[in-house]
């Protein structure tokens, strides 16, 4: 009886031999362990303080920051799936997390993508209508809370023919089972589906991200020209403190928000260009040569995306940074306990004080009492 003798191949030593692939180095491999264990440590370590944060701090509980919390839950989904287990499966070059999960962690990666953009989109479509129509009320919490349930959903809908392509099995003649997309041999479908998707989660949602602030942008320097134009001098006698605090904090409030856009696009931009590249064949020779190299290295610039808004909630939201400082179980010297929550309480006594008029707040009599829009109640700066 003949025995068999074949023997399948290991992916890694063929890759090396023929192509001299990066990702089968141990050095390139440690490196970018590294980097992404600490793109995993900040990002869950700081979207778990931001959900703390707003969770124990009254005064954060408004209807942007409820966004902003839906975002943090989303992105720790993103550091515990897309960025644990696909560097992993591209330097083994075969999939060891079983057949579930070759299904699931696609999908789950594809949702949070799709969550993000659309939930920046909601952001700035809140904050325009605050800006440009005062008197009209976009979202109230619960309106809030129905349109993150919305999101998801959808998300999930466009996310879902991802689950349907999936394909767990052997390749040729090498080592070990592989999982991958299939989308037929002449891969239209692939294409089309990418296609739609770029538009869907990028370029449409960032038209409007775009409009949103440019306009809203415009709005506040129409206003600040227009008054300055009648008399300059009065309106600055006129204003108040407060007013002078509430319009730098809505100023910088859009700053911020702009910051986490850009934040966003900057980070996704090169991994969403090279896999456009990649399904349409148009990739250059020499990262063709490369496609797994610059497949993780462009992921990992990706990942980033998670890390970058706690720390811009840190550096340019004062109550953000506060409540951040209120969870260590120590004091610094430079940010008390105590200061801030003296600070807090003197920002909750001004704040009824403010009263929207267009553009501009007006000081009410303490007699007088109004409600004051969620919305307006963003993070003071």
């Amino acid at each position: 009886m003949e025995e068999n003798t074949t023997k399948c191949l290991d992916m890694n030593e063929e890759l090396w031999e023929y192509r001299s692939e990066l990702t089968t180095q141990p050095a390139v491999m440690a490196i970018f362990a590294f980097l992404y264990s600490i793109i995993i440590l900040f990002g869950v370590t700081g979207n778990i303080c931001v959900i703390l944060a707003i969770s124990k701090t009254r005064s954060l509980q408004t209807v942007p920051n409820l966004f902003i919390f839906s975002l943090s839950c989303s992105d720790i989904v993103v550091c515990c799936v897309s960025a644990t287990i696909t560097p992993i499966s591209a330097f083994t070059k075969e999939w060891i997390f079983g057949a579930t999960l070759c299904y699931v962690a696609p999908f789950i990666a594809g949702i949070s993508l799709c969550f993000s953009t659309f939930t920046l989109t909601a952001i700035s479509v809140d904050r325009f209508i605050l800006i440009r129509f005062p008197t009209k009320k976009a979202f109230n919490r619960q309106r809030a809370i129905i349109l993150i349930v919305i999101i998801w959903i959808t998300s999930a809908c466009l996310s879902s023919p991802i689950i349907l392509k999936q394909r767990l099995g052997p390749f040729s003649s090498f080592c070990g089972v592989f999982c991958s997309e299939d989308w037929g041999p002449d891969q239209s479908g692939r294409k089309l589906y990418g296609a739609v998707m770029v538009g869907v989660q990028f370029v449409v949602p960032l038209t409007i991200i775009c409009a949103s602030y440019t306009s809203i942008s415009a709005r506040i320097n129409q206003n600040l020209i227009l008054k300055v134009k009648r008399n300059s001098y009065m309106w600055q006698m006129e204003m108040t403190d407060q007013q002078r605090a509430a319009l730098k904090r809505r100023q910088r409030t859009n700053r911020m928000l702009i910051a986490m856009v850009v934040a966003f696009s900057v980070s996704w931009f090169w991994n969403i260009l090279f896999n456009g590249l990649r399904d349409y064949d148009h990739l250059p020779e020499w990262m063709r040569s490369q496609e797994f190299f610059f497949g993780i290295a462009t992921h990992c610039i990706a990942m980033t995306s998670t890390v970058w808004n706690p720390l811009l909630y840190a550096a340019l939201n004062p109550q953000f940074r506060a409540a951040f400082v209120s969870l260590l179980p120590f004091k610094t010297p430079f940010y008390s306990r105590s200061f801030f929550s003296n600070s807090g309480t003197i920002l909750e006594r001004c704040r009824p004080l403010l009263l929207r008029n267009g553009s501009s707040p007006l000081v009410l009599k303490k007699t007088q009492t109004t409600k004051i829009d969620d919305r307006d109640r963003f993070v003071p700066m």
